[in-house]
């Protein structure tokens, strides 16, 4: 049998069989060990208290109506006590050693059917899920991710069943991670690109004059387009953990305080203050300077995005018995909770309707979740609604 299904029947039914074969052979062997017994060294087989059989007594003293008939047959001759024993037996005795035999054999009879009947209920039983299974992973093969089965138990298959939906409800989850994604990257990719378009088809056609601002305008499209892709070439490869780093043991004090000093004219731009918290004699770390400058450069571009003008953003540091963290704090308009499950997701922006110049691409956050992992680190995010965000990087130790 090539089912799963079919070798199980087999297997229960088989067992049942060997088992109740078994039973039918002992019993049978016990019962004729008894009857044996009994017939051979019960009362019907004695003689008389003080009597000895006349078969036994010497010819001189056997009793002349025992002279000239053949002796008895030993008593240890079972073949020949057995064949004794059903002459000396009644119609009684007969019949209850046939009835019991036929019960016998109809006892097994009848285990075996209800062996037969409750190996392929179990079969059953066992396989309906896995078979369930086969179908939806089948379906699953063919695009339909919308697949769930039910949970039969608590038992292995239950755990395997459990397992099964997990896996369904990720791949569901990757489908639409993947569109979403092609449909952003479309989407960021179009607007540069329609705008190069419709300058450069208006400066062949002679409508739009080529002046020097025009072309800057332009060049800063391209630069955009540019650093897209990149920041997409830098994602895929960090989380696929093919991002080459350069580690080494690093002052992140220092690094956080060029990072700051980077963004303080865009921040002095927006006015909006950067202030600095550093605890001191802290443990260097080892990372990739130029990523990790990317890392805290990202955090500190958000925190001035969102953070209203006349409104401080906050950098620290502090050591821990294993990490190095430091953390990027604004007064801005906050994530709700439901946000700050997303809030790292690639093109993901607060605001769906923020333009590109304004919102950024939405992959500056999730670049450096990928980062801070690669280095073996950690990210998250604190905030309430109104009340301003505060986004924590912990970095091991050097050991």
């Amino acid at each position: 049998m090539t089912s799963l299904q079919g070798r199980l029947i087999l297997a229960f039914v088989t067992v049942a069989l060997v088992s109740i074969a078994a039973v039918v052979v002992i019993s049978s062997a016990t019962i004729r060990a008894e009857f044996d017994h009994y017939f051979l060294g019960g009362p019907m087989m004695q003689p008389p208290p003080g009597q000895v059989p006349p078969g036994q007594l010497p010819p001189a003293q056997r009793p002349p109506s025992a002279i000239g008939r053949p002796r008895m047959p030993h008593m240890t001759d079972p073949g020949e006590m057995r064949r004794m024993m059903r002459r000396m037996m009644g119609p009684e005795e007969l019949h209850f050693l046939e009835q019991l035999r036929r019960t016998t054999w109809l006892a097994a009879l009848a285990g075996g059917l209800a062996a037969v009947l409750l190996g392929i209920l179990m079969a059953r039983y066992l396989t309906t899920p896995l078979r369930r299974m086969s179908d939806a992973a089948g379906r699953i093969g063919r695009g339909d991710l919308a697949q769930e089965v039910p949970v039969p138990s608590d038992d292995d298959l239950g755990r395997l069943a459990r397992a099964f939906n997990t896996m369904a409800a990720d791949l569901r989850r990757l489908d639409e991670l993947r569109h979403n994604l092609v449909t952003d990257i479309a989407h960021e990719l179009g607007t540069p690109l329609s705008v190069l378009q419709a300058n450069l088809e208006g400066m062949l056609d002679g409508v739009v004059e080529p002046a020097p601002d025009r072309l800057a305008a332009l060049h800063t499209q391209v630069r955009l387009l540019a650093r897209l892709v990149e920041d997409l070439r830098d994602l895929s490869l960090a989380q696929a953990g093919r991002l080459p780093l350069h580690r080494a043991p690093t002052d992140l004090a220092a690094l956080v305080a060029d990072a700051a000093a980077a963004v303080g004219p865009h921040a002095a731009d927006k006015n909006v203050s950067v202030q600095s918290r550093t605890a001191a004699g802290l443990p260097a770390v080892s990372v990739d300077r130029e990523r990790m400058m990317q890392v805290i450069h990202n955090l500190l571009d958000n925190a001035i995005r969102y953070t209203p003008a006349g409104g401080a953003v906050t950098v620290g540091l502090e050591a821990g018995e294993r990490e190095v963290r430091f953390w990027v704090a604004d007064n801005g308009p906050g994530i709700a909770a439901e946000e700050t499950e997303r809030i790292f997701d690639r093109f993901y922006r607060l605001d769906a309707s923020r333009s590109r110049a304004r919102g950024g691409s939405g992959l500056g956050l999730a670049i450096v979740k990928s980062l801070v992992e690669a280095h073996g680190g950690r990210v998250w995010v604190g905030s309430r609604a109104g009340e301003g965000s505060r986004f924590t990087v912990a970095l091991p130790r050097v050991p």
